[in-house]
């Protein structure tokens, strides 16, 4: 009967070789699970570069839209002096233009975010505007300026003649003056008008600006 020689405190060659393959199969275990942790960090980074820059594209996208605003606020101001001459009192939508737009000649009522509405302000319902029946008063780098003005005067329609009661308007009614028993001069006050920039361009863009005019 034969025996096999061992030198004590050694391991034999079986033993060297069961270990070897069992700590291959660790690394290996390891080795894919960083791989699979770089593959995931790979995929978020590439998730997260799309994001920035669709973020990015659509801010760009924002301020071009609220930059085109100042064309229709700067139309609306052209347009005043015309309003104002062909009928301050009277509601007009002209069809044809330029500036074109879309005139109230008593303040509206708003919505929760200050947006006018179609009808009046006062007691009662107020109806949205339709703003795609509101004329196009400028085309800015793909963007579609529409404007609406709305004097700031309450109902019912106010006259030339009564603007200080029913209107939002600056300048005395009557100032004075230096010489002794002379008439008072009669100023002419400056009424104010709500200037509604409605702004839609790419990407579904869609931006409203507003702006206060006196004339």
């Amino acid at each position: 009967m034969t025996r096999r020689a061992s030198t004590p405190g050694f391991p034999t060659l079986a033993r060297i070789r069961h270990s070897t393959h069992r700590e291959r199969g660790v690394v290996l275990f390891i080795a894919l699970i960083v791989l699979l942790a770089l593959m995931l960090a790979s995929v978020a980074l590439v998730r997260s570069v799309d994001s920035a820059n669709l973020i990015a594209g659509n801010l760009a996208f924002k301020q071009a839209s609220v930059q085109a605003a100042d064309f229709g606020i700067e139309a609306a101001a052209a347009a005043l002096p015309d309003i104002i001459a062909a009928g301050v009192n009277t509601d007009v939508t002209p069809t044809r233009g330029p500036p074109a737009y879309w005139y109230y000649a008593t303040r509206r009522a708003t919505d929760a975010n200050g947006v006018p509405m179609a009808t009046p302000e006062g007691p009662g319902t107020p109806a949205t505007i339709n703003w795609a029946s509101v004329p196009v008063a400028a085309a800015v780098a793909g963007n579609t300026v529409r404007i609406v003005i709305d004097r700031l005067c309450s109902n019912p329609t106010p006259s030339v003649e009564d603007i200080e009661i029913y209107c939002f308007y600056d300048g005395a009614a009557d100032d004075g003056s230096r010489d002794i028993n002379k008439p008072a001069i009669k100023s002419v006050p400056t009424v104010y008008y709500r200037v509604t920039a409605q702004v839609t361009g790419p990407r579904n863009t869609l931006s409203m600006v507003q702006a206060i005019l006196g004339r």
